[in-house]
């Protein structure tokens, strides 16, 4: 347990830390910056990964530990000796996967690993969408079933939290300008569509096959231009969120945020494969990292100057860091005078007021 509950003016524990234990991928999603990160690619010293995950629990650091930045997690060879061993030392888990690596044995030992929760990224619903995921060797109905089987198992036999992640894709070509094409969920009556889809084929034949009508309304109330969050059982449900442009946002965004606020590493922070401590989770290049775990603690890295200087800005809505202030900024000023207001409204108004969708991405 922590022996204090901050670290300078971060709060303990922070709700999630993501480590990146590989940053090698088998998919190539053309809306993930995966096709555009230049730094170098790799997996995580598993002796590296065992000292981090002791600091967390020692001092209690965060709530939940996530096996994923960017990269596929279950391409790493030792992810399920990693997560008995977080879970071993009392950390709760998560792995956030595609899926298609996800066979019957594989879930099956990080079940028995003792692994927290599931977030399956489905994201494509159907076989049009399924485009978008540029996979190479199996087809959308292969996917599918390897879905479905997850999904079923777990809604028959528990063991762990699945959330089956979803996309929308409204107002697309404002929203997501540089793939114009990319659509997943454009209305509220397609993502509907899809859940619905997706609800009858994982539920009916099962036990919780009688709940159905009750999935069904409240699938009727997600809504395309927002994050939803749909329980199908007590162990199963479904998210969907907004697809944006984070691969290109930075690099477009020629007038930089001076005010505005992040949750950022008051909520969440990154380690890459490589020990980089990074502010945040989408940081998918290392723009923030700020210290290494090979040359110092993840206590000593919190309390680095320059991360309680970036934490104490957003605090007074200011925004510090050089890649904080490409983040909230945007292409003109128009645009980014509402980017940096509209993160105030919504996390210190809107997310406060309403909640929001249980997820990892975030």
């Amino acid at each position: 347990m922590s022996m204090r509950n901050k670290i300078g003016v971060i709060k303990l524990p922070v709700d999630r830390i993501h480590i990146e234990v590989t940053s090698h991928c088998n998919f190539s999603c053309e809306f993930c910056p995966d096709y555009r990160m230049e730094r170098s690619r790799g997996y995580m010293d598993f002796s590296m990964l065992q000292r981090i995950l002791d600091e967390i629990a020692e001092k209690g650091l965060a709530k939940l530990v996530l096996f994923h930045v960017m990269g596929e997690p279950l391409l790493y060879p030792r992810i399920t000796e990693a997560v008995a061993y977080a879970s071993e030392l009392g950390l709760k888990t998560c792995i956030t996967t595609n899926g298609w690596l996800l066979t019957e044995e594989m879930l099956d030992g990080l079940i028995g690993a003792g692994m927290s929760r599931l977030i399956l990224s489905l994201q494509t619903p159907d076989e049009v969408s399924f485009k978008f995921r540029g996979t190479r060797g199996f087809t959308f109905d292969e996917y599918r079933k390897r879905v479905m089987a997850t999904a079923r198992s777990v809604i028959e036999n528990g063991g762990t939290d699945l959330t089956i992640s979803f996309l929308s894709s409204p107002l697309r070509r404002l929203i997501f300008p540089v793939m114009p094409d990319i659509s997943v969920a454009d209305t509220s009556k397609d993502l509907q569509r899809y859940l619905k889809m997706w609800a009858e084929d994982l539920l009916t034949g099962s036990a919780h096959e009688p709940d159905l009508l009750l999935v069904l309304r409240r699938i009727k109330r997600a809504r395309s231009f927002k994050n939803n969050s749909i329980a199908l059982t007590d162990k199963v449900r479904f998210d969907t969120r907004i697809m944006g442009d984070w691969a290109e946002h930075s690099i477009k965004s020629k007038v930089k945020a001076k005010i505005g606020f992040c949750p950022g590493i008051q909520e969440n922070f990154g380690i890459l494969w490589d020990g980089r401590l990074v502010y945040c989770c989408i940081d998918y290049e290392g723009k923030t990292a700020y210290a290494n775990i090979r040359d110092t603690s993840l206590a000593d890295g919190l309390a680095n100057e320059a991360v309680q200087k970036a934490v104490r800005g957003f605090n007074s809505l200011k925004v510090v860091h050089p890649h904080c202030r490409s983040c909230l900024g945007d292409k003109n000023h128009l645009n980014s005078i509402v980017r940096q207001i509209g993160s105030i409204l919504y996390f210190k108004g809107f997310r406060k007021l309403f909640g929001q969708a249980r997820s990892t991405t975030s």
